[in-house]
């Protein structure tokens, strides 16, 4: 019996050698390691594709948010990061989130300069005229004041509503005008097409 109680610690003891290689882990869990939701989210505002794919691969929330109520989409969509944008989205992204401010992914995206960005947002069933709840601002407004013309048209063409006022009872088109964006006044102060 003692004999028999020795070899097992033995051989307990041989399998927990330092030099003893580990057993062979697969390359697809060492690739999907877990990475902090701060890097996943650094990683979406940066535009790393290949460390936004690993966390959502680990199974990191795609929704998971900053201390502002940023999410991955929303920081991806602002720096016009479309493949990311549309990488989330399938992984379920939720389009419509709003942050600490009342903003979503399309507000952030409408500041930008990719108009693939907000044409993928829109496809993706964005809500268009959202308001925002600090300032009342829509897409629109963020797009207008930022002389973004293909976005306003784009937002236009998606049902975007040219009247809705902010909390100083500005329109889109009086952020144009404040801001001398003449191309953009010229697509706001166009007859409304039915």
């Amino acid at each position: 019996m003692r004999i028999a109680l020795l070899m097992t610690v033995f051989l307990l003891l041989q399998g927990c050698r330092r030099d003893t290689p580990p057993p062979q882990a697969s390359q697809t869990a060492i690739r999907t390691a877990v990475i902090p939701i701060e890097s996943f989210l650094q990683a979406a505002h940066d535009g790393s594709t290949e460390t936004v794919s690993s966390g959502l691969e680990s199974g990191i929330d795609c929704n998971a948010t900053n201390i502002e109520g940023r999410s991955a989409l929303m920081l991806a969509a602002f720096n016009g990061h479309t493949a990311i944008v549309e990488r989330l989205l399938k992984a379920g992204a939720k389009v419509n989130t709003t942050d600490m401010l009342g903003r979503t992914a399309l507000m952030y995206a409408a500041t930008g300069t990719s108009a693939d960005t907000v044409r993928l947002l829109l496809k993706s069933g964005a809500a268009v005229n959202t308001i925002d709840s600090q300032e009342h601002w829509t897409a629109l407004m963020f797009a207008a004041a930022e002389g973004q013309t293909e976005i306003v048209r784009l937002l236009l063409s998606n049902g975007a509503d040219r009247t809705l006022k902010d909390v100083d009872g500005d329109t889109a088109e009086k952020f144009a005008i404040q801001r001398n964006q003449k191309a953009v006044m010229e697509l706001l102060q166009a007859p409304i097409k039915p």
